[in-house]
């Protein structure tokens, strides 16, 4: 269901099923990107571009997530500045 989610949002659907081909959709490279960015950010599994070419469907992802050993990755955020005045040492 999240996958699914994922898909549809990063896509710009109000949804998308199960067997529907993310490329075929309109999905590209720079949306695949943002995609694998948000799967490993929610659900804390890292994919890579190769991964969603060769899994582009919803279904293909889960079982390939759920099939292959993969590492995790913590989720990017974002890194505050030093405040300013300061020396940084």
């Amino acid at each position: 269901k999240t996958l699914c989610h994922l898909f549809a949002d990063t896509l710009g659907l109000p949804h998308i099923g199960t067997h529907d081909n993310f490329f075929d959709h309109g999905g590209h490279s720079l949306l695949a990107t943002r995609l694998i960015s948000r799967i490993r950010t929610q659900l804390g599994h890292h994919l890579t571009i190769r991964d969603l070419f060769e899994h582009p469907t919803v279904h293909d992802i889960d079982n390939h997530l759920t099939t292959t050993p993969t590492t995790t990755r913590p989720a990017l955020r974002p890194m505050r500045p030093a405040p300013a005045g300061r020396d940084a040492r």
